[in-house]
């Protein structure tokens, strides 16, 4: 069975928001590759400066589980995050709430963490990088 992914796209920050996640996720960044960076045969557009410095593939793996993400450039301008949320499920609400405070910092919470009829805790938010996150920690038994 192939692992599904999660590929997140950046205007220019992804660098930033990998490493954030990094630390906030305890994962391990695995790769971070600018455009400049590829090879000289690997095909690529004309990119200006700009583009040059930007993130073409960056992969951060947790446990067995991995975050991908890029950024877009000049000539494929950056529509936004849409009708698209991670969920992060944790097995006790202690975890949750940690995670939940840290990816909330410069961003909007848009339900606070708290009791659900499915869930101990539950709580939405969009991280400083434009992300929508929805995390749980906890279940209650039916």
């Amino acid at each position: 069975m192939p692992q599904l992914s999660a590929y997140l796209s950046f205007d220019g920050n992804c660098a930033d928001a990998m490493r954030f996640y990094e630390r906030v996720l305890g994962g391990r960044l695995e790769a971070m590759i600018r455009y400049a960076d590829a090879p000289p045969d690997a095909a690529m557009p004309v990119l200006s400066s700009e583009d040059a410095g930007r993130i073409m593939y960056a992969r951060l793996s947790l446990d067995e589980q991995t975050l991908l993400g890029s950024d877009a450039t000049a000539g494929h301008p950056y529509p936004g995050k849409q009708g698209v949320a991670l969920a992060l499920v944790y097995p006790t609400v202690s975890d949750a709430h940690r995670v939940f405070e840290h990816l909330a910092e410069g961003g909007s919470v848009t339900m606070p963490l708290q009791k659900t009829f499915w869930a101990e805790a539950y709580g939405a938010l969009i991280d400083r990088y434009g992300t929508r996150w929805m995390l749980s920690g906890g279940r209650l038994s039916h």
